[in-house]
């Protein structure tokens, strides 16, 4: 197949080569018509897209006469730069962007990923999609199309990165695998399970010492972001590579040091005699029978703890401290730019982080609802404690976001908070709401759990 004479590159600084290099700069210097070759660029890879799904996005002010003029113009004014016809129609009503004459690296990250030439892939991946670019006069719902290709790029190129990892860590390249590592967690900084990769790879080939930095600065990074610890997994992993390190066992504690015992007339302090010597065999004696009533008051008050948790599982008594984020309930033109999942997903996220609560995973919550009931009753089939719904609405500039925590054993709301967030920036926008509901969510779990 021949080249195409096109090639626009898109990941991080914005390139548009051709035959002629002035022709693209006279594009790439248009921001509208750069997002619109863009945009194009991606969605009409598989084949067309239709005009008004176009001009929604890109002159939604204008009514669809005047609309379809724009577009017809903005795509005149690209071929007539280019010199290149670089679009294909379909009747009057399709368009893409001709493959054959243009070449996207965005549209072929994902493509040499699935063909597994991760080194390609990731070699493409310089920055994020259209950085730095702010057209003016476009929809909302295309800040949020570019926010989520942002994302899934981004985790795209990581996916790559931790390919790229595996295959030099069977080639016995230890340190390019750690860097490619490292750079699959550079791109997805709050990826846990990757943290816990690296620090398995890391451990695996000796290097503790690195194994436990990349711990350290990862409790630093939860703290400093979100004041939360590392999960149970991560914090065991950690406690096992620092075990190793210095030759213990991190599933048992440590033995205890032997009492010393005087011998053969020995006494205390360096007084001689019997007599010195028995006192010494007797104090040891002491010593051996409160160490020994310790551990009996230590082993039956853990004895009395773990029946108690027997006698609680047996009752079917959920965990107090263990909760279910269902589904967010879309009010008004919200599910249009999917707030409600975006919020489901970042409050779900944000409570597992709460090392006090017990998080019901989302896919699980998301069947048990689709088998219906009310919310409470949801809450009982799961097997949690308490519940939380509630809805999202999306106003022009403003995201609302309204919450409860219903007791599952009885359905009585405990709880409820409502929150705004500008959505200028969707992801930012669930975040914010998802970090401050989940801080008071959990504050109300523990202090139940405590009582």
């Amino acid at each position: 197949m021949a080249k195409p004479p096109f090639e626009l590159r898109v990941l991080g600084p914005t390139e548009l080569a051709g035959p002629v290099p002035e022709a693209g700069e006279a594009v790439v210097r248009q921001p509208k018509r750069l997002a619109l070759l863009a945009h194009l660029a991606l969605t009409t890879a598989e084949g067309f897209r239709r005009r008004d799904k176009i001009i929604a996005l890109f002159w939604p002010e204008l009514d669809q006469v005047q609309a379809r003029t724009y577009l017809r113009k903005a795509l005149y004014g690209i071929h007539e730069a280019l010199g290149v016809e670089v679009f294909a129609t379909r009747g009057e009503d399709e368009v893409r962007l001709d493959p054959a004459q243009c070449w996207c690296d965005a549209v072929a990250l994902p493509q040499l990923t699935r063909e597994g030439r991760c080194h390609e892939a990731l070699a493409l991946y310089r920055g994020d999609l259209l950085e730095g670019l702010f057209p003016e006069g476009v929809a909302q719902e295309f800040h949020e199309w570019l926010d989520g290709q942002r994302r899934i790029l981004r985790e795209q190129a990581a996916a790559a990165a931790w390919e790229c990892a595996r295959i030099e860590e069977e080639r016995g390249d230890r340190k390019a695998a750690a860097v490619m590592a490292r750079r699959a967690l550079d791109l997805t900084p709050d990826d846990e399970v990757g943290v816990r990769r690296l620090m398995a790879l890391l451990d695996g080939h000796g290097d503790r010492a690195g194994a436990l930095r990349v711990y350290g600065e990862w409790q630093a990074h939860l703290r400093a972001e979100y004041d939360v610890e590392p999960a149970p997994e991560t914090r065991k992993l950690a406690r096992k590579v620092q075990a190793a390190r210095k030759g213990e066992s991190h599933e048992t504690p440590p033995t205890m040091a032997p009492v010393g015992v005087t011998n053969g007339g020995a006494g205390e302090r360096g007084s001689g005699g019997p007599e010195s010597g028995a006192r010494g065999h007797a104090r040891t004696g002491a010593r051996r029978y409160l160490v020994g009533a310790g551990m009996v008051i230590v082993v039956a008050a853990l004895a009395g703890a773990i029946a108690l948790t027997r006698i609680g599982a047996v009752a079917g008594q959920p965990d107090p401290s263990s909760v279910a984020v269902l589904q967010l309930r879309d009010i008004g033109a919200a599910g249009q730019g999917g707030e409600s999942e975006r919020v489901t997903e970042e409050l779900t996220t944000a409570l597992a982080l709460d090392h006090r609560l017990t998080v019901l995973s989302a896919s699980r919550a998301r069947d048990a609802v689709e088998q219906g009931g009310d919310v409470d009753r949801i809450g009982r089939r799961l097997g949690v404690a308490y519940v939380v719904d509630g809805g999202v609405q999306r106003g022009a500039s403003r995201l609302r976001v309204t919450l409860r925590l219903v007791r599952a054993a009885d359905g009585m709301s405990v709880w409820a908070g409502t929150y705004d967030a500008d959505v200028a920036d969707p992801m930012t926008a669930a975040r914010q709401v998802a970090t401050e509901a989940s801080a008071q969510i959990g504050e109300r779990l523990s202090s139940s759990a405590r009582r």
